[in-house]
């Protein structure tokens, strides 16, 4: 092996080795300029992109400075490539469920469907995601009971917490009661509900309109926007309230 073959091994060695290293950085570099963008500083998505880029920038520095010695050696590429392609083959097809969960996983978080700390229904499945990563989503109930569902299975998903959350129920008034004395109970329950917790509300609680009445009853429903994350204890100071307000304007309810 003569001089000049030496140092092109050396150099190619030391380029990819300096690249595999720099690797992290470019990928955290790249993604976050997606960030600035689309994810305004969601970490799970910034570390599980960033991670995936990283490996990817990884592989191919691999590949190709292997391909590269193999060339300054003089030894044809071709039967290693082509023997590298039937073993990638024979791998996908024995792990075909894993490359699924991957590839779907890898869309959940580009396309920003839901997030750690996120409540969603999937399928008869519903609470709040304790974890995302490419493979899985764990999502915990509300009885504590842990699910973990391989992403390649995840074909619809509803997200419950995603920018707001609406808090609503329907009264059942006497259809002899006036629209003011439940427009006093609204504003009571605005008044309560807003003391403490402005800043998690959306939009303050408003009559939605009549839902349906007969001769005795007019059934009226009453909601409001709230922050996602707040719903569950503003939910109940919701209807805390409306309870309050209705016995303290002693509205007549069935």
């Amino acid at each position: 092996m003569n001089v000049w073959v030496l140092i092109k091994l050396l150099s190619i060695i030391l380029g990819a080795v300096t690249i595999w290293y720099l690797a992290n950085l470019i990928g955290n570099s790249i993604i976050s300029r997606i960030d600035r963008i689309r994810y305004k500083g969601n970490k799970q998505r910034i570390i599980t992109l960033g991670s995936l880029i990283t490996w990817v920038i990884r592989v191919i520095i691999g590949i190709s400075a292997v391909v590269w010695i193999l060339r300054v050696l003089s030894i044809d590429p071709s039967p290693f490539i082509a023997g590298a392609g039937i073993l990638g083959l024979a791998i996908s097809f024995a792990s075909q469920n894993l490359i699924r969960d991957m590839i779907n996983g890898f869309f959940i978080i580009l396309e920003n469907q839901y997030d750690i700390g996120d409540e969603v229904r999937i399928g008869a499945i519903q609470g709040v995601v304790e974890d995302l990563t490419l493979r899985v989503t764990r999502i915990r109930d509300d009885s504590g009971a842990l699910y973990i569902i391989p992403n390649s299975s995840i074909s619809q998903v509803a997200n419950l917490t995603d920018k707001w959350a609406k808090l609503s129920y329907i009264i059942n008034v006497n259809s002899k009661e006036s629209l003011e004395r439940i427009e006093e109970v609204l504003r009571y329950v605005k008044e309560k509900i807003s003391e403490r917790n402005r800043e998690y509300i959306i939009e303050e609680p408003t009559i939605e309109g009549v839902q349906s009445f007969d001769s005795s009853t007019v059934k009226v429903a009453i909601s409001c926007k709230v922050s996602p994350h707040k719903k569950r204890i503003l939910g109940s100071l919701f209807l805390l309230s409306l309870k309050e307000g209705v016995e303290k304007v002693n509205l007549n309810i069935v």
